[in-house]
């Protein structure tokens, strides 16, 4: 991939909030994040979980699940986060109490869980550590919007010990364990506030908001 695609996706490049809501004026961003997953975690990954033609999916994809979909300018998407309240069913409460920060699972609006973090594999390092970083700033600025203070993180390993940080945001690991598979993963609680965007901005060199259609479904969702 030479220099000059790339930075056709960086300036072409958008991350959107989808939900089952708004999902009529996102396009095919629905049904895309679920084929990029079964690609990234299926087909590379090799994660035990369910698909149905050439999409993943679980239980916790219910119509409380948000989206942060990252898509090129031709509309591919390279990049994606599962967000999910802790008031509704959560992976973690439901799948994996041992990793969670307490023996109270957390049940409130303020506070929800990160899964699904996924990137390209196949990209340019350059591309896929801004995808990542974009992505981070992306929940950060879905937290502020939302008034949610702390996010919930299960993911590889990998994602708490090398991205999170990269881009500036703290994450207080709570849990690690290598699954029978192989893959390591990892829990931690991330304190989240326009104190903590600032920092990630000024860190990233980001000057403006990288979520593309938020104010849009704020206006028109109903």
């Amino acid at each position: 991939m030479n220099d000059q695609f790339i930075q056709q996706e960086e300036s072409g490049s958008m991350i959107e909030v989808v939900t089952v809501e708004n999902a009529k004026w996102c396009g095919d961003a629905l049904a895309e994040q679920f084929k990029f997953r079964y690609r990234h975690f299926v087909t590379h990954e090799q994660w035990d979980v369910p698909f149905y033609k050439g999409m993943e999916y679980d239980q916790f994809d219910t119509p409380a699940a948000v989206y942060l979909v990252w898509r090129d300018n031709a509309g591919a998407v390279r990049g994606m986060i599962r967000l999910l309240p802790t008031n509704r069913p959560y992976m973690l409460e439901t799948l994996w109490p041992d990793m969670l920060p307490s023996t109270n699972a957390p049940s409130c609006a303020n506070v929800w869980e990160i899964t699904r973090f996924g990137v390209e594999r196949d990209l340019p390092f350059s591309l896929r550590r801004q995808i990542s970083a974009e992505l981070i700033l992306a929940c950060i600025e879905f937290s502020i919007i939302n008034n949610i203070d702390t996010y919930l993180f299960l993911t590889a390993w990998g994602v708490l010990k090398r991205i999170v940080p990269g881009a500036g945001v703290e994450a207080h690991i709570h849990n690690r364990m290598t699954l029978p598979s192989g893959h390591d993963v990892a829990s931690a609680v991330v304190p989240v506030s326009q104190a903590v965007l600032d920092k990630s901005r000024a860190k990233l060199n980001v000057t403006k908001a990288v979520l593309s259609n938020y104010s849009f479904e704020k206006k028109y969702a109903a």
